[in-house]
């Protein structure tokens, strides 16, 4: 009997180690691939997951993402405790005791679950549900092929825990996960339901998003708020039953109703749309020529990049809400003014067959030509009312988006009236741009109205420029000139602009008083003096690159010059005569934060600083008793501006330009065909349709305390002998006839 006793205990010693040496050699060769090949230690410590490119805004803000999965990495320290407490207590109450494998939970959910049948919960850790996000993103149906993937599992569970800490495998994992609406990661989802970082969520946020782990979709708070309250409050009891909250707190958070700040990550949504469009096309070519040190080029949606604009989200913010109010407002009365008639039929630019030939360059038309289809099917296909989504300023404070019924016709007729608008700000010391739009909203309009490509008939905001040259070559504020008819040689001999006769024919008008009233006749007093060439000079030592007519007509702005470039060239009148070119990117990271480019100001002195001041003086007039004057009478603003007003022919173009040392703000309003405009001038005009969007714009920027913008007077020249007089009242008046 005793000799069965030490023979069975024998083999029960030899099976019990033989199977020990089984799983011993049995693991490691999961580890040299017998279920398969196993992700080697670089790739544990560096997970290869795609990460957007991250645009954040001057003042650190996120602006938006490029991505083929919205995903933002971070670090532990940047988690609200909250997020932490609440993923431990729902998903791995022993995550800080096991080591990667928890056998306790494991046997527990294998013993309820498989055997007795009741919900145990999942019996994987946090260690092994991050080795399957990261190397088993598809999980096999085949329950032999899915028992594989669950040891290498374990196995890889156990070399994460071995590479990391426990609190590297928190961050990790939280970002890896999917929340819906394309975004993945802990921060990005933070961003999108709360619009917060994710260190700032409070109690209930956190467990809002750590119960939609087990399934975004279905407890999605945007769709089924309903589910995601009861998956909350799910999360908020495990937080309680891990001594995370006591009784009082978990009654008072489960009372609480799920709020979410909701923002879509999608590109066309958010602040700086058109911006951000721009951007993510620059950023694409310096992808292109800038390789990373291996030859291979970077990828603005997987590399994780990280791009530090200029762009400034209080100023862009305040911009657009300029933007939104005052274009409803025109929307309404352009379309009050003109009823039922139709624009494009009317005016020194009219183009009645307008529609017709928009109709013959859009898409549908080309596609059904494609098809073989007559002009008259065609005709009768775009003739026909059918059900359409189409762009409202009516839905200004949602998506902008309206349904109604309407043949494709009438809706190229439509859109061919709503109110366009471009803005750019700059800092006029360093060139950086604070804000930008380029349309009324880009999932309707592509059309960016700021960069250089696009170009308008910038009218009279290029009148300062001819007075400028008339101080470079000795003229002063209060030098007369005759109101009377041009003398030109030539075709332009009869040339006599249209005027604002606020004087009779031939009196002697001081200069300023022709930029102060906008008037043609006086500016083009002054073309003839100095000649359209030095006009032209003057505009490319501006930085102007568009192509200049040297007309007489150039004084008045009839050339198309993009509203980018005449931001460049305001920056010297604001800054002393220095030019600042305007940049966007301050500097570009890699996802662990190596700088890999760097962006500086760039400045070069164009005009003589006397020039400027004079210049300047003249158009601070034009805000103080001018045609800009609303800029104080509506908006209040009683810091030195100096601006100037800009309309173009028949109203299809209405510009402003207002600057102080410390900001330059350029505005054009009109439509996206120049035979399409307002109907009368006191809509038109830059003061009623482009004016109003600056003027709140500064207002709200300079109430913005944090933003720290100077309210000095424009620095006088350095030359102590310098003095010039705009009280031409009292002045020694010099006359040049």
């Amino acid at each position: 009997m005793k000799q069965d006793f030490k023979s069975v205990f024998r083999y029960t010693q030899i099976a019990l180690w033989s199977f020990v040496v089984f799983l011993i050699f049995f693991f490691w060769g999961v580890t040299k691939g017998l279920l398969g090949e196993m992700p080697d230690l670089d790739a544990i410590q560096n997970p290869n997951n795609d990460v957007s490119t991250t645009v954040y805004s001057s003042d650190n803000q996120i602006l938006g993402t490029y991505f083929t999965e919205n995903r933002i990495e971070i670090s532990y320290d940047e988690l609200s405790p909250y997020l932490v407490q609440g993923l431990i207590a729902t998903e791995d109450k022993r995550f800080y005791t096991h080591s990667g494998i928890d056998l306790k939970g494991l046997f527990r959910a294998i013993i309820k679950t498989g055997i007795l049948g009741q919900d145990a919960g999942g019996g994987s850790t946090i260690t092994q549900q991050l080795a399957k996000n990261l190397f088993n993103k598809k999980v096999e149906r085949n329950p032999i092929k899915r028992t594989a993937q669950k040891i290498k599992e374990w196995v890889l569970a156990a070399k994460l825990e071995r590479t990391f800490s426990k609190d590297e495998i928190i961050s990790v994992y939280l970002n890896t996960i999917g929340f819906g609406y394309n975004s993945y990661g802990i921060k990005t989802a933070a961003f999108t339901y709360f619009y917060k970082k994710p260190k700032d969520l409070n109690v209930e946020e956190a467990a809002m998003l750590i119960g939609m782990l087990n399934g975004p979709s279905l407890y999605n708070p945007q769709k089924r708020p309903e589910l995601a309250k009861e998956r909350r409050d799910l999360v908020l009891d495990r937080m309680f039953e891990a001594g995370y909250l006591n009784e009082k707190q978990l009654k008072n958070y489960i009372n609480k109703p799920i709020v979410l700040d909701f923002h879509n990550p999608d590109f066309r949504e958010g602040i700086a749309t058109y911006f951000r469009e721009y951007l993510r096309q620059e950023l694409k070519n310096w992808c292109d020529k800038n390789p990373k040190s291996d030859g291979t080029k970077w990828d603005i949606y997987k590399d994780g990049l990280k791009v530090y604009t200029t762009i400034d989200s209080r100023m862009q913010f305040y911009a657009e809400e300029a933007a939104k109010s005052h274009l409803a407002y025109l929307q309404s009365t352009f379309f009050t003014e003109w009823k039922d008639r139709e624009p494009w039929k009317s005016g020194m630019r009219a183009k009645p067959d307008l529609p017709e030939k928009m109709m013959k360059q859009s898409e549908r038309y080309l596609a059904l030509k494609e098809q073989g289809k007559s002009e008259a099917q065609i005709a009768k296909i775009f003739n026909k009312k059918v059900e359409m989504t189409i762009f409202s300023y009516d839905d200004a404070a949602g998506d902008y988006s309206k349904d109604t019924t309407m043949s494709p016709l009438d809706s190229i007729k439509y859109y061919l009236q709503i109110a366009q608008i471009g803005f750019m700000a700059l800092d006029p010391k360093t060139g950086e741009i604070k804000a930008w739009i380029g349309g009324p909203n880009i999932t309707f309009f592509q059309l960016d109205h700021v960069k250089k490509t696009t170009k308008r008939q910038v009218g009279s905001i290029l009148k300062p420029f001819q007075y400028a040259v008339a101080v470079e070559r000795g003229y002063n504020p209060c030098t007369l000139i005759p109101y009377e008819p041009p003398q030109f040689d030539g075709v332009d001999a009869t040339w006599d602009p249209s005027a604002t006769k606020k004087w009779e024919d031939g009196s002697m008008v001081p200069m300023q008083e022709g930029l102060t009233y906008s008037d043609n006749r006086i500016t083009a007093q002054l073309m003839k003096d100095f000649g359209p060439d030095a006009l032209v000079q003057f505009c490319k030592n501006l930085g102007i690159e568009s192509r200049l007519e040297p007309v007489p007509a150039l004084c008045l702005g009839v050339n198309d010059i993009s509203l980018f470039e005449m931001a460049r060239a305001y920056t010297a009148f604001a800054n002393n005569g220095t030019l600042s070119e305007p940049f966007f990117i301050k500097r570009i990271e890699d996802r662990k934060g190596n700088k890999l480019a760097e962006y500086t100001p760039k400045r070069k002195e164009v005009l003589d600083e006397k020039t400027v001041w004079v210049t300047d003086g003249m158009m601070k007039r034009v805000v103080n008793k001018g045609t800009g004057a609303r800029l104080r009478s509506r908006f209040g603003l009683n810091m030195p501006i100096a601006g100037k007003t800009g309309t173009t022919q028949s109203n299809a173009d209405a510009w402003f330009v207002g600057f102080t040392p410390s900001i330059v703000a350029v505005c054009w309003v009109g439509f996206e065909q120049p035979a399409v405009h307002f109907r009368s001038t006191a809509t038109g005009q830059g003061s009623s349709a482009a004016l109003p969007v600056v003027g709140e714009f500064l207002r709200r920027s300079f109430n913005d305390r944090s933003l720290k913008l100077g309210r000095d007077d424009f620095e006088m020249p350095a030359d102590s002998a310098f003095s010039v007089s705009f009280d031409c009242d009292t002045a020694t008046l010099e006359s040049t006839k």
